[in-house]
């Protein structure tokens, strides 16, 4: 079930089990909020997008509201203030994970990085091998020539798909996804061309997880009827063997061929020296080829999208990134990229206005907090409407436009210390990948945008483009983006 669907059907099933659940006790220090039909009606309006949903009913209740699906109380926070005292003031109350119990069930979250309730020793050790081998601005760089091997079979590709139509989304997603395999173990998973095994079983699988981790099921909901909640176990244990047979065969080969090997190569490797079992390796890699590809993809998609739809900004990108190449006498090294201001303009107006992750990754209260006189109850999920505060006019001005100049000149950065721009969250449960992705972006728009001349097929025009979002477990186009590319005309070799 979606959360969408869910929160259309909730509140009709609310109506009726309500007398079952003593709901009422603590709701006179709730955070206000709709009554069941208050929220069906705007789910309803909103044309089933809860954030956008979540941002009218902000408008009516404030801020901080709060609703209830089932017996589980949902705190939504809405502004820059109230986001700070969530992923700040009070982050160590708020640091919990909720993962759906078709996970919990079958313990998928006892080993993990990104998932686990509690900042507990696990976390602790996995965040900090996670950041010495793959997350800090050290480990990423040493990693620059992977990735441009990578880049460079996009570029390959691209280049005989010359004057064709090809869907980016797909492209990019290869390209992303090898980027981050190889990181964690060395090995691509995909073929650009859709000429691996498999390829489209683990495209599924990801997808799968990705909707499983973030939708909420009935036992969720109502913790009462988790007892007879066969679908879930049934469920999470499917999840669970498709991951370990994603890297069973990885895993065997290199005990086999590692034993006698010492040196680090990977994380893989960092895993296996740990002692880590493979079960617990393979959860572990799955989250992560998860957590480092999906926003990524999108967010170079979205840039893409809005390059092509408004082509003096492609110009002028590309004229800098020129400007960069030609004074440092160099190829597109990540270190020229990454002092390219208006570039950077670009990534973080994309991320603003389109931000992946739109509630971010939700929220758990570990304890009672009170926060602007409420209570906040123990175990309430808590989410950041980060697309509402991104695109509010208080915040922003012409908040619904794409103007990277916006940030020329401007503190903000991607570490999350400005409410009004959190792209990856703040404070402990913050994404650790952001400089990796940061660098994955650059490479591949830059690749993108330096090489080529982009246009739509033939009878569409940039200004028609649609832009029209989707939301799912992300937020991603609701188009796929197929585009033209053509090698420029000093890049062809006689």
């Amino acid at each position: 079930m979606t959360v969408a669907l869910l929160l259309i059907l909730l509140p009709l099933l609310f109506l009726v089990l309500t007398k079952h659940f003593k709901l009422g006790a603590l709701s006179s220090n709730l955070p206000p909020g709709p009554n069941p039909w208050q929220l069906l009606r705007t789910i309803s309006q909103s044309r089933n997008k809860p954030h956008v949903a979540f941002q009218t009913l902000a408008r009516t209740h404030g801020p901080l509201f709060s609703l209830r699906l089932g017996s589980q109380l949902i705190v939504v926070a809405s502004s820059p203030p109230i986001a700070m005292q969530i992923l700040k003031t009070h982050d160590k109350i708020f640091s919990g994970r909720y993962l759906p119990w078709c996970f919990q069930v079958v313990e998928m979250v006892q080993s993990s990085l990104t998932m686990s309730r509690h900042c507990n020793d696990t976390w602790k050790f996995l965040r900090g091998i996670g950041h010495n081998f793959i997350f800090s601005a050290r480990a990423v760089g040493a990693k620059e020539e992977l990735r441009k091997e990578v880049v460079a079979e996009m570029m390959e590709y691209l280049v005989e798909k010359d004057g064709e139509a090809v869907k980016l989304d797909d492209i990019v997603n290869v390209t992303v996804s090898n980027v981050v395999a190889n990181v964690l173990a060395s090995r691509s998973l995909f073929d650009v061309r859709g000429e691996g095994e498999n390829e489209e079983k683990l495209k599924g699988l990801v997808r799968e997880i990705v909707e499983s981790a973030t939708n909420l099921g009935l036992a969720d909901l109502f913790p009462v009827l988790r007892r007879v909640d066969f679908w879930s176990r049934r469920n999470g244990m499917k999840i669970r063997e498709k991951i370990m047979c994603v890297w069973a065969d990885i895993l065997e080969e290199r005990r086999r061929c590692g034993a006698n090997d010492v040196s680090c190569r990977d994380f893989l490797d960092v895993l296996l020296g740990n002692g880590f079992l493979d079960d617990q390796i393979s959860i572990i890699l799955m989250e992560l080829l998860i957590a480092g590809t999906d926003s990524t993809i999108i967010t170079i998609v979205w840039l893409m999208a809005e390059l092509i739809k408004n082509q003096q900004i492609f110009l002028r990108l590309r004229e800098e990134i020129g400007q960069a190449i030609k004074q440092n006498s160099t190829s597109l090294d990540e270190s020229i990229l990454s002092k390219c201001e208006y570039f950077q303009a670009c990534i973080k107006e994309t991320l603003r206005l389109h931000i992946p992750g739109p509630f971010l990754v939700p929220h758990q209260a570990l304890k009672n907090c009170k926060m602007n006189n409420y209570l906040i109850p123990k175990d309430s999920i808590i989410l950041v409407n980060a697309w509402a505060i991104h695109l509010d006019p208080n915040n922003w001005n012409n908040a619904a436009s794409f103007k990277p100049d916006r940030f020329l000149d401007s503190k903000i950065d991607f570490l999350g210390s400005c409410f009004e721009f959190i792209p990856f969250s703040s404070g402990r449960r913050m994404c650790p990948g952001f400089h990796m992705g940061f660098r994955n972006i650059l490479l591949v728009v830059a690749s993108l945008v330096y090489y080529f001349d982009w246009s739509l097929p033939r009878g569409q025009w940039p200004e028609d483009l649609d832009m029209t979002d989707k939301f799912g477990t992300t937020l991603m186009r609701e188009k796929p983006l197929y585009l033209v590319p053509r090698l420029r005309e000093q890049f062809h070799v006689v």
